[in-house]
């Protein structure tokens, strides 16, 4: 589909919002910016915040998240709990149902399970996966925060990238702050449960799931897996037991089926979870 017309595209050398350098080190193909204070960046991080796998906020949007910074209400996460009604009162679009409904999304998510917790953090290389793996393995926040980098690097399925960037987050001057502010805005995180053994049909096997799903969310059909007893991972391997294949799977549809990875159309996954 050439035509010859083509023109070679040149990737920005510096951050096209705050005009900082932009950086990539040797193990990864994306350039970044470097700049924590990039408003970008920050805004980026608000919404990752909020995101169903984390904090899971309902009807607080980017629209909304972009209103209160603009306003001069929140200048990171933390500041989204001690909001208060006569705030948002006082900004564009917003009356009194509106405002108390969104004050109370935000309160209802005070309390939030570790690995959620884990992933709101946004360390780099830790997904939700990888933070399920890291409440499991160490049940609290202050184990994980006191964890040695030795340790963290043997810890099954965190590679030595991750491990130094959970090691380094928990030295960071910042972070211990906006995790100090975090929970002088009320946030708690809940206790594990008691009871960890795993039961259902699905135990012992172990799920990658690639490509959009039509019926369901892939948060959803990664807790009905969960609910039955399996296990999900981020990567296809020679562990992995069953691939499932939603539209446009990608690279982890083809190398699936170059190690005879058991592969699942969405409809024989509903067959399996029924």
């Amino acid at each position: 589909m050439r035509t010859g017309q083509e023109k070679a595209f040149h990737l920005p050398k510096e951050c096209p919002v705050c005009g900082v350098k932009l950086a990539k080190n040797s193990e990864d193909v994306i350039w970044r910016c470097p700049n924590i204070k990039c408003k970008a960046r920050q805004r980026r991080y608000f919404y990752y915040f909020v995101s169903r796998p984390a904090f899971n906020i309902e009807g607080l949007g980017p629209q909304i998240i972009n209103q209160l910074s603009d306003g001069g209400l929140i200048s990171d996460p933390a500041d989204l709990f001690s909001l208060a009604k006569i705030d948002l009162l006082n900004l564009e679009r917003f009356a009194e149902k509106s405002a108390d409904n969104l004050i109370k999304a935000i309160q209802n998510k005070k309390q939030i399970s570790l690995s959620r917790f884990i992933y709101a953090l946004g360390i780099g290389g830790v997904g939700d996966e990888t933070a399920r793996d890291l409440a499991s393995r160490f049940l609290s926040l202050e184990n994980l925060e006191k964890s040695s980098l030795e340790y963290l690097i043997n810890v099954q399925d965190i590679g030595p990238k991750t491990a130094e960037n959970i090691y380094s987050f928990f030295r960071g001057k910042e972070n211990i702050m906006f995790l100090r502010k975090l929970f002088k805005n009320g946030v708690e995180i809940e206790k594990p449960s008691q009871i960890k053994g795993k039961v259902g049909k699905l135990f012992g096997k172990t799920f990658v799931l690639t490509g959009t799903l039509e019926t369901m969310a892939r948060e959803i059909a990664k807790e009905k897996i969960r609910q039955q007893g399996g296990d999900i991972s981020e990567s296809v391997s020679q562990q992995t037991d069953y691939l499932v294949a939603g539209d446009n799977p990608g690279s982890k549809y083809d190398k699936a089926k170059q190690l005879g990875v058991k592969l699942l159309t969405e409809q024989d996954f509903l067959a399996m979870i029924e």
